[in-house]
């Protein structure tokens, strides 16, 4: 049956209705930013395929104001390996420099440090960044944008995503984590895209056909089931082939045999049978490039020049299947286009034409990881395994996870025998122990050094064993394998050198100090002569620590400025691996030379970033909380501390048995030893040396033994400290027995006093106590605070109090306040004056103040009145809320907010990491109950006005 024939309607129709989403487009436009308040949301909209997402998400970005600055991007599941891709993408606008490309080599960290930089940058003005097609954003991107929503609230911006509805099964675990964390954090607001109501659809229709809608043409319309995209296709497919006409009352009449009703793929295929073939030719190859891809790369696969696709292009734009998405860039109106284009081609002859892709964009020199993800498309042939192999070299940096899965492809498809086999696996190895996956990277290159193997795969695969094996604490056999084959004559002297250079580190977590020095001087002498700047780098680090173990001060620091400065020379992942910088941060903070620690730290952790190690940034923050507790306030060694916990999540090393220790040192001193007991607790039993056999063990006794100081048992507490002493004693440990030995004389005359029985051991072993902190201090006379804690044991186990003062007068010229503080109380309680015994505690007070020892405070104050000192004035515990209740370190960092500095900008005049930074910031907007930086910068405004009012 047909229809009454009518007026002929005509085809050029909108291809876009929004009708029928004014509810959904009120709560996202009222979710943007506001002038510069702070939004700190994260919009999420979802639905189905064509239901509506990105015109919604268009129409709320034109109500938005004009001083918005609006970043966009979609992410395509043919871009999914690439790193950061999505958000590159939506940085791709801004002006290009060295510090915002994200060149096809840059390391992945590094990428993701400078996106998180440029997000600072733009988002001081009121920011709309749109990521559409979240379910196939890249692990990297969404990794990221999971990291910003720590810092999310202080900003203007609104993150504006989209993404299909798909089970919970079906959630990238990436994305799954992004949204469970923004829901945690109070962050998310999900907007739900329903299919469109009945009537809707009807208008929707009635505004394209230009008529009422009635009769066949109204099923047709129910048949796209609120679907507009569908609805859409369907009605410009029948105005197209001329089937809809209107009647003389207005009416829509379809003008064609009914039949049953068309799904959208043949809607789809029914528009594309209108397009020459040339044209379907060139949208296949496009559907197969992905949703979005640049016209150059269109024109290599399509072999002709772009003078001749263009007007195969023009009819693509004319049919409205292709656009133009960005400057050079095509790409599909839909992505339910692109994949009606692809399922009408069968898998089999996909896969091939992926591998024609890759072969002709790796000849026309496009970046490896998108040749790569074509490649990957197909199964793997014998001939392409070299190919594959070199690709996986050639994104090892920039993509890493590309490249393992490259290497993963020769490996399961050759043999252990097969020499790309052994390539393969050597990546692979590598990659993990990069990647800290550090019982893989083990395994893999063990498995392949059971064969037989050519010299140099040995010498890579044998260095990885190794040196996984002793982050694992495997330590026995790391040192048997470095020097087997250290002196192993079928590897090249260069190869060699690196083993005996690595050997003295597990001897040095197996307490050979003596052999582990005498491998650090061998191994550097010997890399030194074979050219292998990267061993000599991590030998030297080793000799620098072990002379800053034993207290031999001005030797670490010489030695470990000279591997500092090999490796700022020739930075290499070698190099890196032992950490110099950081080890000499920590060396100079132990000879009170302080200025250049923040400086060392930052160079640590951006050599790290640069060579893709997740272990040397990790060592950056671990060996700088230790390095900077000294002179530092509480709360920011907690910040740092925070960093270190960031990052080790994913890992499977752990450099972390002293920050356990430290961070419950932290926390007794700022709210007790009860707040502590946890974490005390955890530290019982012991880590043992080989776990953490380094500089900072003593941070692991001393966080141990808080557990019975929460108790009140002195006696306990005093033993369990002198079993750190005792294993320190045998290694030569003089900085770590230093650095316990004050607190240990100080329960020594505790248990004397409150055990009598007992008095006689304490004394003997405070006596013991007191000839090596003196030994320590006499190696290093020019250290103020080594000789001061000298007086201080000295002092105390003699009953001294003019020890105790001259100790108190010696720590006041050094920037050691918590130190000063604790010796002033000390010497405030022994036999004084009246007027310095009154003088000293306030200094004391001061001083824990000053370093917020919140719980210091009140525990001294207490004990001066126990002792009868009288305090003039009483020392107040930090507030908790307002200006006051800022450290010095988070009053500058809120001086520089409200400067409008980013971040890194504020990072790098502080000389910290940006997360640490993000921690101060949220800690600043915490305590002045603050929502965002603008709000910060009015608050310091107001303050430098009316001081007396902003307190």
């Amino acid at each position: 049956m047909r229809s009454t024939v009518g007026r002929a309607i005509p085809s050029d129709v909108p291809r876009r209705v929004f009708l029928g989403r004014d509810a959904e487009l009120r709560e996202l436009v009222a979710a943007l930013p506001a002038g510069h308040a702070p939004t700190g949301r994260f919009i999420v909209v979802s639905g189905e395929g064509g239901i509506g997402k990105t015109s919604l998400i268009d129409a709320a970005v034109q109500h938005a104001s004009p001083q918005h600055f609006v970043l966009r991007a979609s992410a395509d599941a043919m871009d999914q390996r690439r790193p950061y891709g999505l958000l590159q993408d939506a940085f791709a606008s801004l002006p290009s420099d060295d510090d915002h490309s994200g060149g096809s080599q840059q390391n992945r960290y590094a990428v993701g440090e400078r996106l998180l930089a440029l997000i600072d940058e733009v988002a001081v003005t009121p920011t709309i960044l749109v990521v559409e097609d979240l379910q196939w954003a890249d692990a990297d991107s969404l990794a990221l944008l999971t990291r910003l929503s720590r810092t999310l609230g202080q900003l203007p911006l609104a993150i504006v995503g989209s993404m299909r509805t798909q089970a919970r099964h079906e959630t990238p675990p990436a994305l799954d984590r992004l949204i469970s964390v923004l829901s945690e954090r109070d962050l998310l607001l999900p907007i739900a895209l329903a299919p469109l109501s009945a009537a809707t659809c009807r208008s929707i229709a009635e505004r394209l056909a230009g008529g009422s809608v009635e009769g066949p043409l109204a099923r047709y319309v129910a048949a796209a089931g609120g679907n507009p995209l569908f609805l859409t296709e369907m009605i410009r497919a029948l105005l197209r082939d001329g089937a809809l006409t209107l009647g003389e009352r207005g009416e829509v009449l379809l003008d064609a045999p009914v039949g049953p009703s068309p799904s959208l793929a043949m809607v789809m295929m029914r528009h594309l049978s209108h397009l020459s073939a040339p044209t379907r030719e060139l949208l296949t190859s496009a559907a197969l490039l992905g949703t979005r891809f640049p016209a150059m790369h269109l024109r290599v696969v399509a072999g002709r020049p772009m003078s001749a696709l263009v007007p195969l292009l023009q009819e693509t734009f004319a049919a409205g299947f292709l656009e133009e998405t960005e400057l050079d860039t095509l790409g599909f109106r839909h992505e339910l286009i692109q994949h009606v284009l692809l399922q009408d081609v069968p898998a089999a002859v996909r896969a091939e034409l992926h591998r024609e892709i890759a072969a002709r964009l790796d000849a026309a020199e496009v970046a490896p990881a998108t040749v790569a993800g074509h490649l990957l498309q197909a199964p793997t042939t014998a001939e392409d395994l070299p190919w594959t192999l070199r690709l996986a070299q050639r994104t090892a940096v920039a993509a890493p996870d590309t490249a393992t899965e490259l290497w993963r492809r020769v490996y399961d498809a050759t043999s252990p025998g097969d020499p790309s086999n052994t390539q393969a696996t050597a990546g692979l190895a590598v990659a993990a122990l990069s990647a800290g996956h550090v019982v893989q990277a083990a395994e893999l290159a063990a498995d392949a050094l059971r064969r037989d193997l050519p010299p140099d795969a040995v010498g890579g695969l044998s260095q990885t064993l190794a040196h996984a094996l002793l982050l694992q604490h495997r330590h026995a056999e790391a040192r048997d394998a470095a020097e087997r084959y250290a002196a192993a004559e079928v590897l090249e002297p260069r190869d060699r050198a690196a083993q005996l250079a690595f050997a003295g580190w597990p001897r040095l977590m197996l307490g050979d100090i003596d052999g582990a020095l005498r491998s650090a001087r061998e191994g550097a002498a010997m890399s030194a002569a074979t050219g292998n700047h990267g061993a000599e780098v991590l030998a030297l680090s080793l000799h620098g620590q072990i002379a800053n173990l034993r207290g031999d001060l001005d030797e670490a620091i010489a030695v470990l400025r000279d591997a500092a400065t090999k490796a700022d020379r020739r930075p290499s992942f070698n190099a890196v691996q032992g950490f110099p910088h950081a080890l000499l941060a920590l060396a100079l903070s132990d000879a009170d030379q302080h200025d250049e620690i923040d400086g060392l730290l930052q160079r640590c952790l951006r050599m790290s970033i640069d060579v893709g190690y997740r272990t040397g940034m990790v060592a950056a923050h671990s060996l700088g909380s230790q390095a900077l507790m000294p002179t530092a306030i509480l709360p920011d060694v907690a910040a740092e501390m925070e960093a270190h916990r960031a990052l080790v999540t994913s890992m499977d090393v752990r450099l972390d048995a002293p920050i356990h220790g430290l961070r419950a040192v932290v926390m007794a001193y700022r709210h007790g030893a009860a707040a502590a007991f946890d974490l005390s607790v955890g530290l019982d039993p012991v880590p043992e040396w080989a776990v953490w056999g380094g500089r900072g063990r003593s941070w692991i006794w001393l966080g141990r033994s808080l557990r019975h100081r929460a108790e009140g048992d002195s006696a306990a507490t005093f033993e369990a400290l002198w079993q750190g002493w005792e294993e320190f004693q045998p290694t030569d440990m003089r900085i770590d027995s230093t650095q316990i030995g004050l607190e240990l004389v100080v329960l020594a005359r505790k248990v004397a006093d409150q055990h009598p029985s007992a008095r006689r051991r304490a004394v003997e072993r405070a006596h013991e106590i007191d000839d090596v902190v003196w030994a320590v201090a006499d190696r290093n006379p020019s250290v103020a605070h080594l000789r001061a804690t000298a007086l201080a044991v000295r002092g105390v186990s003699r009953d001294d109090a003019a020890d105790l003062v001259e100790a108190e007068r010696l720590l006041a010229a050094t920037p050691r306040r918590l130190q000063h503080a604790r010796v002033a109380e000390l010497a405030a309680r022994a036999r004084t004056t009246a007027h310095d015994a009154r003088t000293l505690a306030e200094a004391s007070l001061r001083g824990y103040t000053e370093v917020g020892a919140d719980h210091e405070v009140i525990r001294a104050r207490a004990a001066f009145r126990r002792a009868g000192v009288a305090v003039r004035t009483a020392s107040r515990v930090r507030p908790t809320s307002g200006w006051e209740a800022l450290t010095r370190t988070e009053e500058r960092v809120a001086g520089h907010v409200a400067t409008g500095a980013t971040n890194p900008e504020i990072a790098e005049r502080l000389g910290v990491s940006r997360r640490t930074i993000e921690t101060h910031v949220s800690n600043v907007l915490t305590k002045l109950g603050l929502r965002s930086r603008t709000e910060v910068a009015v608050f310091v405004s107001r303050r430098l006005e009316h001081p007396r009012q902003n307190g």
